[in-house]
């Protein structure tokens, strides 16, 4: 269809979806559109071709075609599940915070109509990146090692899982207000019901791991990441029924969720944001006592920005509540592991995923304050207000340290438990904890280091993002993927460039003095470098956002309605020489006399 044909007409005056035709007239001007299936591809063709030239030359060919696909499908998955969500989240929420979402509603459109002109919309780029990704994933086939069976499957389980994201998206939009809430709503549902809940149930049924499990729960089976388990060529042969009946749970799942957005839908767009709010939302939300009022005050008097950025209370319930999941972790990997061995791993993995969900938190606190203030348009009026840059930002800073210092602290603690605990355990068991006690000190303090340096950064990246950024939702994605997704991918990798770098080059530089007094092994593969490496770039990340912030705020801030679009470089207000003038001159005696 064109962009300039009118809606879909079938049989001669009846309309079917008229608004599918205008979304998706809207969407083929944008670029996204396009650009996201560009680098949905360019991703999948970069892993491929890594895996391929950089460890392909240590592995048969068949075993090459497994790793492949293997990194592919994981790849797909992310994207369908990570991606996906950030995607619908906002869809029907920004039409709910413009007011328009009520004027659908007066013509002769049906909730049906309106649900799925805007999910149609909304969806097509997501999926144009997933049929960038499925071509790639065919590229196994040819090198041997998956059958044609395996890769439908997987394909079939890939694009029901989009579909299960951009539903469950669609369906949190429809029951949020606010951008920022809608977009951190959306992966929870996403990544609750793909991991979480089957994790919960995996603990329990195994009795904390004392007991051997020999089968996933059946929950599991509503989960998108199970049903690629499940399309494996070794799972499907063992049970074929288990792959249909789980792709055909997830499918039901997101027709629910279009089926709770569509009935919802007619309702929400009534209700009234100035509403005052239940009293016991306020007790979690803002304190509202006595004692709150008094401390209030007095950080009015203080620093009004440090006042309003740090009046919430639900913040801290869930950072303590992060930092008791830490806890337990780290008390089963120290103790209660030695009970079933099998478990080590799970807790690693279970380690990794509570780094995940921290970074994440601490990157929505950091930008909430100033994604809060641009859409109720309190910064501006700070702006216009005598308070200088410099006590705004301190303001802002003291809130965040309010949050986050006895978390970490909490954490730091935590770290130093682990160190004496398993120090004195492996003294104990065998008298080697002397030799033992550095390895544990470089983990534990490279950790710990990191964690902190991660928190600067996130702070200053996440304040500047959301001040810059023109769709401000994005802030929180970005921050993540510049601060702690992009730089670990690229450790991740890093490995690797043994294999495609100069040999004489790699001898020089795991022979360097320099660096074997440093790290006493090559630099890329000791824990201090990489510790070294990762403070650098964060340490570089927070001069760069600082200098941004305490130079640049205000014209920042002004980009809510004039938007540069490079918001990580220099800005510079515009220059009155280039600013365009209205010359008005007089009229001529013949031009009066015309009237022309």
């Amino acid at each position: 269809m064109r962009a300039d044909e009118g809606p879909i007409i079938f049989g001669g005056d009846v309309t079917i979806l008229p608004i599918v035709s205008r979304e998706l007239r809207v969407a083929a001007r944008r670029n996204k559109t396009y650009w996201l299936r560009v680098a949905a591809a360019a991703a999948a063709l970069l892993v491929c071709a890594w895996l391929c030239y950089g460890v392909g030359m240590q592995q048969p060919a068949v075993n090459l075609g497994k790793s492949v696909f293997s990194s592919l499908t994981i790849l797909a998955f992310a994207y369908c599940l990570l991606v996906a969500p950030f995607v619908t989240a906002d869809s029907v929420s920004e039409e709910k915070r413009d007011g328009t979402l009520g004027l659908l509603f007066l013509t002769e459109l049906r909730s049906v109509d309106v649900v799925l002109g805007k999910w149609l919309a909304t969806s097509i780029s997501a999926f144009y990146g997933l049929l960038g990704i499925l071509p790639a994933l065919g590229l196994p086939l040819l090198m041997g090692g998956v059958t044609p069976g395996e890769y439908w499957r997987t394909a079939l389980a890939v694009v029901n899982a989009i579909l299960f994201s951009l539903t469950a998206g669609m369906c949190v939009s429809t029951l949020s207000r606010d951008q920022s809430k809608a977009v951190l709503g959306s992966v929870v549902l996403v990544l609750g019901l793909t991991g979480l809940v089957p994790g919960l149930f995996v603990v329990v049924e195994s009795g904390f791991f004392i007991r051997p499990l020999n089968q996933f729960p059946t929950v599991a089976l509503a989960s998108p990441a199970y049903t690629g388990y499940l399309a494996l060529d070794a799972s499907y042969r063992t049970a074929p029924q288990n792959y249909w009946l789980s792709l055909g749970v997830v499918h039901c799942m997101s027709w629910v969720f279009m089926v709770i957005t569509a009935l919802s839908m007619p309702r929400v767009w009534r209700e009234n944001p100035e509403e005052s709010p239940i009293r016991h939302r306020w007790l979690m939300r803002f304190g509202y006592t006595a004692g709150w009022k008094r401390i209030y005050r007095k950080r009015l008097e203080q620093n009004p920005v440090f006042a309003v950025a740090g009046r919430l209370r639900w913040p801290h319930f869930v950072f303590w509540t992060l930092v008791c999941l830490v806890a337990l972790n780290v008390f089963w990997i120290t103790f209660g592991y030695r009970r079933n061995m099998s478990s080590y791993q799970f807790h690693q993995y279970f380690s990794h995923a509570l780094v995940f969900t921290n970074r994440v938190w601490i990157t929505v606190m950091a930008c909430r304050f100033f994604l809060e203030a641009r859409r109720t348009g309190a910064l501006e009026l700070i702006l216009t207000t005598p308070i200088p840059v410099r006590t705004l930002l301190r303001g802002h800073w003291r809130a965040l340290r309010r949050f986050f210092v006895l978390p970490i602290v909490a954490i730091a603690v935590l770290h130093v438990f682990y160190v004496a605990v398993n120090w004195r355990l492996a003294n104990l068991q065998g008298g080697v904890g002397g030799m033992l006690l550095q390895s544990y000190l470089i983990a534990a303090g490279s950790s710990l280091i990191n964690f902190l340096t991660d928190v600067l950064a996130l702070c200053y990246v996440g304040s500047w993002l959301s001040l810059s950024l023109r769709k401000p939702g994005f802030a929180v994605l970005y921050t993540f993927a510049l601060v702690i997704l992009g730089p670990w991918t690229i450790g991740y990798f890093l490995p690797g460039l043994s294999t495609i770098l100069p040999a004489s080059f790699v001898v020089r530089l795991n022979t360097s003095s320099l660096l074997r007094a440093l790290f006493g092994t090559g630099l890329a593969y000791y824990p201090v470098a990489r510790t070294l490496a990762w403070v650098l770039k964060n340490l570089l990340l927070v001069i760069w956002a600082r200098s941004k912030l305490q130079r640049h705020l205000r014209s920042a801030a002004a980009q809510t309605y004039r938007y540069d679009k490079r918001p990580f470089f220099r800005m510079h207000p515009p220059s009155p020489k280039s600013s365009r003038t209205l010359k008005i001159e007089p009229l001529t005696a013949v031009e009066t006399s015309t009237g022309h």
